[in-house]
């Protein structure tokens, strides 16, 4: 499940210039705080995040990281492709995903 969310966030963050913590925490029925870890593991993981602070803030990724420029180990690309299978979508969007991310 882990995994899942943290692609999940990946992707709905590169959807929005940038997105307020709570509409991630309420879209995936997690707490704020949890939004937060899922971030970090995104930072570790070498994607540049970013965040607006302020009433109209949020999260977002930096506008000079494409997916397409991520270098991924063989692991790396094992760890992606596992976890766009499990994802609960046609395999069409599994496939455009995996296309998107060179696997």
């Amino acid at each position: 499940m882990k995994n899942y969310l943290t692609f999940a966030i990946l992707l709905e963050l590169s959807k929005h210039e940038y997105i307020p913590a709570k509409n991630l925490a309420d879209k995936f029925e997690i707490s704020t705080r949890s939004v937060y870890r899922y971030l970090n593991e995104l930072e570790s993981a070498g994607i540049p995040t970013f965040t607006k602070i302020g009433k109209n803030g949020g999260i977002g990724i930096k506008k000079t990281f494409a997916l397409e420029s991520l270098t991924l180990s063989d692991q790396d690309k094992d760890f992606l492709t596992n976890v766009i299978n499990t994802l609960n979508i046609d395999g069409a969007k599994k496939d455009y995903f995996k296309d998107k991310l060179g696997l």
